[in-house]
């Protein structure tokens, strides 16, 4: 039954984006990994409290995000000439919408006060902003200016699971490197998928070898401008994760969100 199966936070995300195993590892290497690691870097925290207060965070954020692709794929598909189906026979009523969404937001009040920043102003226009953008994403028809919503619907993604609990001397050393390696990065894959720019190339691992090989002259620069290892260190992380990818000859999974 669709009601259960999308009542709590993550489920609607793993059941119209995820779907498989695979693209759980895929999130993990891509998504996870590095945040998580700056997570137990910049704070102290063992890897056991890194990960609550990760997973902790993450699942305030896919609360608030999962809301936004409801409101995509429920209806704003309604109003798409060629809309893009992602669960089958997925049409539920609003009084359903409104209790998965009553869910979402009870989990993200809950986890606000747990971790005790519902009243912190950076947790609060974090959210606001991405609330915002998400439902310009939605409401836009312009393919060209969804790439701005979409610019910061990534960035916020990428940082959502560990923002709240660094200072801001190390978001600012890391907003550059995340914006560098995953959000131009992704950007570029949207446009190239929405037929905005024509990459070829994009999905065949040699490409992202070059990216983050090119990336590297960037990051050694901001490595020196900020005194600090850690923007060569996530440049070198993706270089390394695609040059394996590549050596070994597979082709792994493309994210769909």
């Amino acid at each position: 039954m669709n009601f259960l199966r999308f009542l709590l936070p993550y489920t609607y995300f793993y059941g119209s984006r995820v779907k498989q195993l695979k693209y759980n590892v895929y999130y993990l290497i891509i998504d996870w990994a590095v945040p998580f690691a700056l997570l137990t870097y910049f704070t102290g925290f063992d890897w056991q409290g890194s990960l609550v207060h990760f997973v902790l965070a993450y699942l305030a954020f896919i609360s608030i995000y999962e809301i936004g692709y409801l409101g995509n794929d429920v209806y704003s598909v309604r109003k798409e000439d060629k809309p893009r189906r992602r669960v089958k026979d997925f049409d539920p009523s609003d009084a359903v919408v409104l209790a998965w969404i009553g869910v979402r937001l009870l989990a993200f009040a809950a986890i606000s006060w747990y971790l005790k920043v519902y009243a912190n102003p950076l947790w609060l226009a974090f959210y606001l902003v991405l609330a915002v953008f998400f439902y310009l994403h939605n409401a836009l028809k312009d393919k060209e200016l969804k790439v701005m919503t979409f610019v910061n619907l990534a960035f916020v993604r990428y940082l959502a699971p560990v923002f709240i609990f660094l200072t801001p001397a190390q978001l600012m050393l890391i907003a550059a490197p995340v914006f560098l390696n995953y959000v131009f990065y992704r950007t570029l894959m949207y446009m190239d998928s929405k037929d905005l720019l024509n990459m070829p190339s994009r999905r065949a691992p040699a490409y992202k070898v070059n990216y983050y090989l090119l990336a590297m002259g960037v990051s050694s620069l901001l490595s020196l401008m900020g005194q600090s290892w850690v923007p060569v260190a996530i440049t070198a992380y993706y270089l390394l994760f695609w040059t394996a990818v590549k050596l070994a000859g597979v082709q792994p999974p493309q994210a769909d969100n």
